[in-house]
């Protein structure tokens, strides 16, 4: 057994966690991170087909990181964004010009951010990536935290660090080992999530359409030989969803333009991936010498598309903390420390909730009497400025 002893060990190297490791990394701290899966396997477009709104405060972030470079020529700019519901009169449009030249996201395949990620952190000197590898156990002292690791090459490692970041996704085991409590909120539909080419440009524009069944939404994405593309998340009850997902491509090309008339005719460019929907938060966010981030302390309705977003601020903040608190000499482990971050991040964390989830159940549903307040709200906010630009911020990470 290899004996290494680190400032910070991060469990899981996704999104989220690829980024906190770039992060600590940049400030000097010596990481490990454990994934369970291949670089390679994370980098094949086939094993995920989810595109990313990446919004102005992480792309702020990236920038920061120096990584924003390497990600721009695969992002396309969001630069205006209208929602409405199907069949309705009312709208509400968003115009970044209102608040300034920024765009207020950008949309990016994850295979993309991914490759970003990993292209730096497997060459940065003080980050140990061990993939592919699952954590056995964990054993903790006054001062640190022991794990046990086994790569599924070469001999088991021990890991001792003062801290470990878990950021294992919504489904993280090692949360449940030590017994932090969740709460799941259900809303028995699917996402199909694909990419499709279209008839017209989508001039950098993003839509959201409401219809009783579940949200359609369609993200500006670069070109796809030469053709306009966007991404595509379709909501459905979960029977819906699993009818559609087996339709042919042409079938669901066709539904898809009565549905959105707006882009002229469809042609899927990818195959249909299809994603079961429910938001999950934590009672808390931190054990002895252990902190969640990301989805493995929360997770949402893509509603939004704010959900990566939250994580990426996790991450911010907590790199932030930890620099403070190393600058003094501080236990990066210390339940002060980590209860610092946890009061932090509460409050953002739960108005994500509130905001997508009250939307969510807002306009996923047949009600008039709910139909009357949806259209009536729609026409309200469109026309009150400062009330429109409080929602644009949000959307761009400002204030967040």
């Amino acid at each position: 057994m290899t004996l290494q002893t680190k400032d910070i060990c991060i469990l899981g190297g996704g999104l989220v966690g690829g980024i906190m490791a770039l992060d600590l990394a940049q400030r000097g701290f010596r990481v490990a991170v454990v994934d369970q899966a291949a670089p390679e396997a994370l980098l094949n477009p086939a094993s995920d087909g989810r595109t990313t709104a990446v919004n102005l405060a992480s792309k702020i972030y990236f920038d920061q990181l120096g990584l924003w470079s390497e990600i721009a020529p695969y992002a396309q700019s969001i630069d205006k964004i209208t929602v409405y519901e199907g069949h309705s009169p009312w709208s509400i449009h968003f115009d970044h010009q209102e608040l300034g030249s920024d765009p207020m996201g950008f949309i990016v395949d994850n295979h993309y951010l991914r490759q970003s990620i990993l292209n730096r952190a497997l060459n940065h000197p003080h980050i140990t990536w061990i993939a592919p590898a699952s954590m056995i156990s964990k054993r903790s002292a006054a001062t640190k935290v022991t794990i046990y690791v086994q790569p599924q090459e070469g001999d088991m490692l021990e890991i001792e660090v003062p801290l470990l970041i878990c950021a294992e996704g919504r489904n993280s085991t090692t949360r449940q080992d030590v017994g932090i409590k969740t709460y799941e909120f259900p809303y028995h539909q699917r996402a199909l999530v694909f990419s499709v080419t279209h008839e017209h440009p989508h001039d950098n524009k993003a839509w959201e359409v409401f219809y009783p069944d579940g949200p359609l939404a369609f993200l500006p994405a670069t070109d796809h030989k030469g053709l306009p593309r966007s991404g595509v998340v379709w909501t459905l009850p979960c029977d819906q969803g699993d009818f559609w997902k087996v339709q042919e491509n042409s079938v669901i090309e066709a539904k898809l333009k009565e549905l959105f008339p707006h882009l002229g005719a469809f042609k899927l460019c990818t195959r249909v991936w299809n994603y079961p929907l429910a938001a999950q938060l934590t009672k808390d966010v931190l054990a002895d010498r252990f902190v969640l981030i990301g989805d493995a302390a929360h997770t949402y309705h893509p509603v939004a598309g704010q959900g990566v977003n939250v994580g990426w601020r996790d991450a911010k903040l907590l790199g932030e903390i930890l620099a403070d608190a190393h600058s003094l000499g501080s236990d990066l482990g210390s339940s002060s420390i980590l209860g610092s971050y946890q009061r932090q991040r509460r409050l953002d964390t739960l108005s994500i909730f509130a905001m997508t989830d009250g939307m969510v159940r807002l306009f996923s549903n047949r009600s008039t009497v709910l139909g009357f307040l949806r259209t009536g709200g729609l026409g309200i906010v469109n026309r009150i400025g400062p009330l429109k630009k409080f929602f644009m911020k949000r959307a761009m990470g400002k204030g967040s």
